[in-house]
């Protein structure tokens, strides 16, 4: 019992000095770079009401929340996400300050797993009502340089592809979350099996990845009418640098709530994505204030 109390909780550390001095110089390069860009810093409670997330149709599972009762006896959770608490941030408190709100910050979420509480220190932005998603692109893939020290790989799709495809095949709830986890894990052999009848250009369709050329191929093998999310995809493309990113129609999007383009980035020498972010033009419609959105956060440790 002494031992487990005297140690740190699973999936979180203590910092000690030269981390400390990191962490604050690191704090003070993102003010800098943010506030260049005329962003402004928020930040949200440790503590959120669990009822933001189910309402907000967070795509985290239960298991993955840390709850917490409040005196009144609610229950809360630990902050599993970042833009939900802003986008209530926004829907609130913002209401009258003039758009579009740009908000950054630099705090971290808490994910439940393998028996432990997981901090996940995040920095990221938001644009709400209004946004240029090649813009803030590419605000994203400096902010993960920033940490990283190297320009991160930047996958783009586009929500309305995946979306347009599953809702023509009447599939139920189950049945989608299984194609979607085969499409993730990239698992085509099993998905090209399991696809119902008629289905095939979805097979074809997430094998898809590349430079433009992509989006004409996707146009031809899609099956059904995808033309508005490729045009927007095409839009962004033409407003990147050359060789930015890469089309990789197998992407899924990480948070349910995403309406159009998303995105992730790679670095050498990490496991996963370290970048993620995408547009969000419904969410906080659901909080009672109707606006487009757009935004990413970056994993920086």
């Amino acid at each position: 019992m002494r031992e487990s109390i005297i140690r740190a909780p699973e999936g979180t550390r203590d910092r000690l000095f030269d981390e400390c001095v990191l962490r604050r110089e690191r704090e003070a390069g993102l003010f800098e770079l943010f506030q260049n860009r005329g962003f402004r810093e928020v930040s949200t409670p440790v503590l959120e009401h669990y009822e933001l997330f189910t309402r907000t149709g967070s795509p985290l599972s239960e298991e993955t929340m840390v709850k917490v009762l409040s005196r009144s006896g609610r229950i809360c959770v630990l902050r599993p996400d970042n833009t939900a608490p802003i986008a209530r941030l926004a829907a609130t408190r913002l209401q009258n300050e003039p758009l579009p709100l740009k908000l950054w910050y630099a705090q971290p979420v808490y994910r439940a797993r393998d028996g432990g509480c997981f901090e996940v220190p995040q920095a990221g932005a938001e644009v709400i009502g209004g946004g240029d998603d090649a813009e803030l692109l590419l605000l994203a893939r400096e902010t993960a340089a920033f940490f990283y020290g190297q320009t991160p790989h930047i996958e783009i799709s586009h929500a309305g592809v995946l979306q347009t495809l599953l809702e023509r095949m009447e599939l139920d709830g189950g049945q989608t979350e299984h194609v979607l986890s085969l499409i993730e894990r990239k698992n085509f052999a099993a998905l090209g099996d399991e696809l119902p009848g008629g289905a095939q250009g979805l097979l074809s369709l997430v094998s898809l990845s590349g430079g433009a050329e992509t989006l004409d191929e996707a146009a031809g093998c899609a099956g059904v009418p995808i033309d508005k999310p490729l045009g927007e995809l095409r839009g962004l493309l033409s407003a990147l640098p050359d060789g930015a990113v890469t089309v990789d129609f197998g992407l899924v999007p990480s948070l349910s709530y995403y309406t159009g383009v998303f995105f992730r980035g790679y670095v050498g020498g990490a496991a996963g994505a370290v970048l993620t972010g995408g547009r969000y033009d419904r969410l906080l419609g659901l909080l009672g204030r109707d606006l487009p959105a757009v935004g990413f956060a970056v994993q920086w440790e």
